[in-house]
């Protein structure tokens, strides 16, 4: 989905503005608070990052989205704390998730969690479970069950994205992901279509 793609007059999934050439990346996030996002791992180490993301994704106009929540932070001598889970379209709704951690596929209610020290590679929890909520403008939670070293609190502000399938252009035939796998979809950072636009003050998050 990493995709840049031609922006074309909106059609019935998009209000007029709102749109940008552009597949969903971290640089299409909205504006975050100054104020880092948290991790402490239970061993000790506190470690700090950019506000976690939430990317809805709307590859079907027809279909709930798939839903992404991921979010990093990092210290000293090397170290790197993150998680990338994926959470069903009613977490949009509920604001809170618990997802088991595997070290495999990612698919809705499961979690990867990893650490990395130095130049070494990135190590995934065997198991473990992740827990957290959204609150005006902020998410906080837990990763437990697992090794100290992965097993955390965190909390911090998050900043959410919402991409849509993107238009025909006129004459053309439909723009194709590079995966193929999937159309290829169009960052709505004005929140103005139809689709997104229920999204626009997720957890209290003003525009």
């Amino acid at each position: 989905m990493q995709n840049a793609i031609a922006c074309a007059a909106l059609v019935a999934t998009l209000a007029a503005g709102g749109c940008r050439q552009a597949a969903v990346a971290p640089d299409s996030e909205r504006a975050a608070p100054p104020n880092p996002f948290v991790v402490t791992t239970n061993a000790g180490t506190t470690l700090s990052g950019a506000a976690a993301r939430i990317d809805i994704r709307f590859t079907d106009a027809a279909k709930a989205p798939d839903v992404e929540v991921i979010f990093s932070a990092s210290g000293g001598a090397g170290r790197s704390w993150s998680v990338v889970s994926a959470a069903s379209a009613d977490f949009l709704e509920r604001q809170s998730l618990t997802a088991r951690v595997v070290d495999g596929r990612i698919v809705p209610g499961t979690a990867s969690v990893q650490v990395r020290v130095g130049d070494a590679e990135d190590t995934a929890a065997s198991e473990g479970l992740l827990s957290f909520r959204l609150y005006a403008g902020r998410l906080t939670g837990e990763a437990s069950r697992m090794g100290d070293e992965f097993a955390a609190r965190f909390e911090g502000p998050f900043v959410v994205t919402c991409a849509v399938p993107a238009p025909p252009i006129p004459g053309g035939a439909p723009a194709a992901s590079g995966d193929d796998a999937h159309p290829a979809l169009i960052v709505d950072e004005t929140f103005e279509s139809v689709l997104c636009r229920p999204y626009a003050t997720l957890g209290g998050w003003q525009r």
